[in-house]
């Protein structure tokens, strides 16, 4: 495969899941993201699950991630993430706004993130 194409058919997808992997596993399961527990924690139909809730949310980005990089069903994946980040931003923002430093800035790099997604999902292999 030449140069151009590899990075035409990898670079996008993996900018995608390198996002997903890194807020589930890193930010949610390895606790490097203090505040991530915060917004979590701020639901208040959670209570003593939060920390279970955290694991799990931080398991199925690390899945997304994963599924991003199969290339299977992208489409697919791209509604789940659209749909995921619709649901744990406007959850962020209702219940643990206090903890968010700067919603827009979040808002706008979900956006971002979205629009490559899409991209990833609806374009031809090189």
């Amino acid at each position: 495969m030449r140069v151009r194409a590899w990075v035409v058919r990898w670079v996008p997808p993996g900018a995608v899941a390198a996002v997903w992997v890194y807020e589930g596993l890193v930010a949610k399961l390895l606790g490097a993201r203090p505040d991530e527990r915060a917004i979590v924690a701020a639901v208040p139909v959670l209570g003593a699950a939060a920390g279970v809730v955290l694991v799990l949310i931080g398991l199925a980005e690390v899945g997304l991630g994963l599924w991003v990089l199969t290339g299977w069903a992208p489409r697919t994946a791209a509604a789940v993430q659209t749909a995921l980040l619709a649901a744990f931003n406007g959850g962020g923002l209702l219940f643990g706004g206090g903890q968010i430093a700067e919603p827009l800035n979040l808002v706008l790099h979900n956006v971002v993130l979205l629009v490559l997604a899409w991209l990833v999902a609806t374009r031809r292999h090189a």
